[in-house]
């Protein structure tokens, strides 16, 4: 072949050799420019997810003092709930006020400070319980009374001033009379106190 026949083949196929020669243009500049591409499309992803967390970040910070005022009351609203561990007179009467009004009968009323955990399963819950502010106090108690009357006494230690939660309780009848009528109960009482420091 001389250059003659090429450039009379050249001149007759021109769209074939136009086409091979932009696509010849398109691949060396894909090969060249790819690895840029996909850089710049990782980029443009990592930034739209940066973009997207700013706007909510935003939205979620604009009432942020209304949100830092609302834990502050509660805070405060929790520490005037708190049982002082030292204070056994002012912690007992709580107790007592609930007994007189409920109607029910309690013979015996004890304070414990509950123990920290032990063993090596429980190291996580005794380290915590070591920085918390908050101390649990377990209070024991025994009481006489209908089932209406400890019920409402329930509910009352439960719903009142204290941060209390049942722990368990034991029902026995009163010799002589049915369940039904007069129980002699004895319950332990987890309260919400402040640590001793």
């Amino acid at each position: 072949m001389s250059l003659e026949t090429i450039l009379a083949y050249l001149k007759k196929n021109y769209v074939v050799v136009a086409s091979g020669l932009v696509a010849l243009v398109c691949i060396s500049f894909y090969l060249y420019r790819g690895k840029s591409i996909t850089v710049l499309e990782a980029d443009y992803d990592d930034l739209s997810v940066r973009h997207t967390r700013i706007l909510r970040n935003l939205k979620n910070a604009s009432d942020i003092e209304v949100d830092l005022e609302r834990l502050d009351q509660l805070q405060a609203d929790v520490e005037s709930r708190l049982f002082l561990p030292e204070d056994l007179a002012t912690n007992q009467r709580y107790f007592y006020q609930i007994e007189s009004t409920t109607g029910v009968e309690m013979t015996s009323l004890q304070q414990l400070l509950k123990a920290l955990p032990t063993g090596k399963n429980a190291k996580k819950a005794r380290k915590k319980a070591q920085k918390s502010p908050y101390q649990e106090l377990v209070y024991d108690m025994n009481i006489h009374g209908t089932y209406p009357e400890v019920l409402e006494f329930m509910r009352g230690v439960e719903g009142g001033k204290a941060l209390a939660a049942l722990d368990g309780f034991s029902v026995v009848p009163i010799n002589g009379a049915s369940v039904e009528t007069r129980l002699n109960m004895r319950i332990s009482y987890n309260v919400l106190g402040r640590k001793v420091q």
